[in-house]
């Protein structure tokens, strides 16, 4: 109850610091001509700080009226395209509570050659579909991150990993000054740039190149945030050093730098931990955990759900919540220029580091039609992972008519495992249960990878408007080289109790994986009227996969690996290629448009298979019809409707027919006569944003069913042994649903609530024993957070959330009903709160907790437990550019990490090693100097901002 207790405490607390208002001001806003200005942008500035305190846009006669106002001095700011800025002062207090500004004139803006006009700039400005923020209204506390910008802008929420969401959407890409920041990852930006560095922050709907060349719409939609540097932030050095020690020889250090001089800009980011803080894309990381069948081998397998039931997962640092504990270290350049008057470049060179350490136990129930396998396994493991990656994006403006962009990519990889894995399986038959196996594996692994992808865009616009061509190549090669070792001890056991069977292997696993895919893609636009495209496209593809696994025993004799197994050892080659032709036909009006398209492709895929001579070949001719629907019933409310169907190929490890026995007891192997998978998609979703009120509501149904879908056939071959090969099957389907909602709390100035609610209903299929079976997996949903920020004081933020899952087997669960352990159903609560309050004198002090109740789960689960962590801080130097932080994470040391999975016929609940309390000391400094001399952060030169909104 103590959390509880302190989390309605803040809450009071925040309600108690609310003002209520009592005052209003109202007026008519016009031009010179007395023709009224509509969505002019009108804000309410605190006198003594410019502070933005309320805004509002006018109606269409141009009225406006902003009411609840404290007493106090304000100045009225009224901004509008193309007009000089209107400023007023004014005082509200109870003998004076209305104010009525009557009709607003605005005046022309002019400009001529050599004078330069100051203007004060509105905090918000709307320009068709981006809504930009002026950050110089939105105060943060000193040396804040973008991150922290970003939780005072009203409509956007940062959530605790760091995601960003925009009006109830995901932020999936983040640009700085248009480009590019590290490849595009959007936590390197928000994390390693300072507030102070950005004059405003762009919120807006991303496409791709070709979307946004052609203006045909290819589904690629994305809410992106461009950031936008201030002029005077260009020519400077800027960064920040911390570095931390602390017990149990915890350590956390971190370097970012920035130089920039014009369109030249260089960054730097340096990191090293043992603290989980990983701070770098999880697809670089993907090497450490296996590749192929030899990398981490398998417990099972096929479609499944997991629903992690613990608060950090390994990391109280905030950082992973995989497991274990992680050693990182990483470093990257990004550099971005403008070569002469046509070249733009961005590009950047990252490398990272990780080696993690893991004891991991798993408690799993395995059903098949006659039986229930019961078993326990304890595993501990070793990763290392090294990973480089190198990407460039040239643009280039040969004329005012062409433009080409090339966009390379390289990624080196080298990784490296190990583990020991000890299990123990239990049968159970009607009302008997006894001890089926005792199983000991080791693991080792290593391997080496190489990724190249390349894409060449040509565009030209042609001799009239809306008439366009482009022709884009691309090329991926990936290359895997594996060598790994596996050493089982097994001993068998039967009904009675004694052992019948012992198994001893010792072997080595050789793999060479490859893939080399190109393609073409031809798109030319035809503009059919003035507000109609006619779009012709090709697009021709060709993969090649290769896979050459050799799996050799070891002879005792020699202590060599020389002896072939002929039944492991296999050389597999397929090849897709495909030929498509298709068109759309695009309409836009003022209030909605549409998209109708078709196309046809032809697909041939041949499987051969090396080691024993034999070839499948496969012809497949399918149709794409694709529709497009968006209606704006305003400018910030609308409706979008999709429908796309596209083919899945089947990979070549689906496809070699190869016992790999490195996941054992579970067998794997392939079926080269599998057919492509088809895939229906019908999404329809409804965005509405109030950009005077900040309230917003996302609404999101999905609906998916596959054809073929690729599913397990799993038999038990008795002693605990499974064996898997892929089949197609149809009757598969899922349904997703989201629906959240955002407004402020009109008596908590600075309060917003927040509120999502989330669904998925997925019905997989797959056959066991030969009984076809369909399990269907519902997962319900509801977070709910209030956040609270008063100026540069207190940021405050209350959550919980709520999870249900539910598990049913039809056919499997009908026929083994009587055991009454197939079905499963749960909940999980986690309750959150974290709190800043900066005092006087540069002190900080900051705590979260998160607290989470499981009173549906087993007993492999813990019921309740509490993540707790704390800092205080203080801010030293003159300029505040230093700060001296005191912190401890899990203070009440029951930090967990577990996660419940279910899959096609089993459900498990794993437990991973936490990292659990520690304290650490550490030191940050903050360098900020402009063409060379030293400023103190926040503040900027003079004459080169706008006055008014400081």
């Amino acid at each position: 109850m103590k959390p509880l207790l302190l989390l309605a405490t803040l809450l009071i607390a925040s309600l108690a610091m609310s003002q209520k208002g009592i005052g209003v001001v109202k007026g008519t806003v016009k031009d010179a001509g007395g023709e009224a200005l509509p969505e002019a942008t009108v804000s309410l500035m605190v006198a003594k700080d410019s502070s933005l305190t309320s805004f509002t846009v006018t109606s269409n006669t141009g009225y406006f009226e902003i009411r609840n106002i404290a007493d106090g001095a304000y100045y009225l700011l009224v901004s509008y395209g193309g007009f000089e800025t209107f400023k007023k002062p004014f005082l509200i207090s109870s003998a004076k509570a209305s104010v009525d500004f009557g009709a607003l004139q605005l005046e022309k803006a002019y400009k001529t050659l050599g004078e330069v006009i100051v203007t004060d700039e509105a905090p918000i400005k709307i320009k068709g579909d981006t809504i930009a923020y002026n950050t110089n209204s939105f105060k943060t506390k000193p040396n804040a991150t973008v991150e922290d910008l970003l939780k005072k802008l009203p409509g956007m929420t940062v959530e605790r990993d760091g995601t960003v969401k925009a009006q109830g959407e995901n932020v999936q890409k983040v640009y700085v000054d248009g480009k590019e920041f590290f490849g595009n990852d959007p936590k390197l930006a928000t994390k390693n740039l300072t507030a102070d560095m950005i004059e405003s922050v762009e919120l807006y709907d991303d496409m791709s190149e070709q979307s946004k060349f052609n203006k045909i719409d290819d589904g690629s939609r994305t809410k992106a945030i461009n950031l936008k540097l201030k002029k005077d932030k260009k020519k400077g050095i800027f960064g920040k050093a911390n570095a931390g020690y602390g017990t149990q020889n915890r350590y956390d250090a971190a370097l970012t730098g920035n130089f920039f001089k014009g369109a030249t800009q260089v960054s730097v980011i340096a990191k090293a931990n043992n603290t989980n803080n990983i701070g770098f894309s999880i697809s670089d990381n993907m090497g450490m955990f296996g590749s192929g069948g030899f990398g981490g081998g398998g417990f099972g397998g096929g479609n499944f759900n997991t629903l992690r039931t613990g608060g950090n997962g390994g990391s109280p640092a905030g950082g992973s919540s995989t497991g274990g504990i992680t050693k990182t270290s990483s470093a990257g350049i990004n550099y971005r220029d403008v070569w002469g008057p046509k070249l733009d470049v961005s590009s950047s060179y990252f490398f990272n580091h990780a080696g993690a350490e893991n004891l991991r136990s798993a408690y799993r129930q395995t059903f098949f039609k006659d039986s229930t396998l019961t078993s326990d396994r304890q595993t501990f493991s070793q990763n290392i992972n090294n990973n480089h990656r190198f990407n460039l994006n040239l643009k280039w403006e040969i004329d005012s008519l062409n433009s080409i962009i090339w966009q390379p990519n390289i990624s080196l990889q080298n990784s490296s495992t190990y583990s020991d894995d000890s299990t123990v399986q239990y049968a159970q038959k009607g009302n008997a249960s006894y001890l089926l196996n005792n199983i000991r594996t080791l693991r080792e692994n290593e391997g080496e990878g190489l990724n190249l992808s390349n894409n060449l865009i040509w565009r030209r616009k042609l001799n009239k408007i809306g008439r366009t061509l482009s022709v884009s190549l691309s090329n991926t090669y990936s290359q895997n080289d594996r060598e790994g070792y596996l050493f089982t001890n097994s001993d068998y056991y039967n009904s009675g109790g004694a052992k019948f069977r012992e198994g001893r292997t010792a072997q080595q696993n050789l793999q060479h994986n490859s893939t080399n895919n190109y393609g073409a893609t031809l798109s030319y636009t035809e503009p059919v009227s003035r507000n109609k495209v006619l779009e012709l496209n090709y697009a021709y593809n060709n993969n090649e996969n290769e896979s050459d696994r050799r799996t050799n025993n070891l002879d005792r004799a020699t202590g060599k690996y020389t002896i072939r197994n002929e039944l492991l050892t296999n050389h597999f080659q397929t090849v897709n290629t495909s030929n498509r032709l298709g068109t759309n036909f695009r309409v836009t009006n003022k209030k909605y448009n549409y998209q109708l398209g078709l196309a046809v492709q032809s697909t041939e895929l041949k499987n051969d298979n090396l080691s024993k001579g034999t070839v499948i070949e496969q012809h497949n001719t399918n149709l794409f019809p694709t529709v497009g629907f968006n209606y704006n019933f305003a400018r910030s409310r609308s409706l979008r409707i999709n429908y796309r169907g596209r083919t899945n190929q089947p990979s070549v490890n689906q496809l070699q027919e190869l016992d790999d026995s490195t996941g054992f007891p579970v067998i794997r192997t392939g079926n080269a006569a599998l057919r492509q998978e088809f895939t229906n998609n019908i999404t329809a979703s409804y965005n509405f944003f109030d950009m005077v009120k900040f309230r917003n509501v996302f609404v999101l149904v999905s609906f998916n069913n596959t054809s073929n879908k690729i599913v397990d056939n799993i038999r038990n071959k008795g002693g605990g042994i499974q064996y898997i090969r892929p089949i197609n099957i149809d009757g598969t389907y899922n349904v997703t649903g989201a629906f959240n909602a955002g407004l402020p709390i009109k008596k908590m100035k600075g309060g917003n609530f927040n509120t999502n609610t989330r669904l998925s209903y997925a019905r997989n299929a797959n056959v066991i024993d030969d009984l076809k079976n369909y399990n269907n997996n519902l997962t319900l949903g509801e977070d709910l957070r209030l956040s609270y920020n008063w100026g540069e004081k207190l940021d405050l933020g209350i959550s919980g959330s709520t999870n249900y899952t539910s598990v049913k087997y039809s056919k499997l669960g009908q026929v083994i009903a009587f055991r009454g352990n197939t079905d499963q159903s749960y909940f999980t609560h986690v309750f959150s709160g974290d709190v800043t309050y900066t005092f006087p004198k540069g002190f900080i002090v900051a705590t979260d907790i998160d607290y989470t109740i499981n009173p549906d789960q087993g007993a492999n689960i813990d019921r309740t437990f509490a993540m707790w962590n704390a800092s205080m801080a203080k801010q030293v130097f003159k300029n505040k550019r230093g700060e001296v932080k005191l912190a401890a994470y899990d203070l009440l040391n029951q930090n967990q990490s577990f996660v419940r999975n279910s899959s096609d016929n089993y459900i498990e609940d794993v437990r991973s090693l936490a990292l659990q309390r520690f304290f650490t000391l550490s030191f940050v400094y903050n360098l900020n100097r402009l063409g060379g001399r030293s400023v103190m952060p926040g503040r900027l030169e003079r004459g080169t901002r706008s006055r008014g909104v400081r």
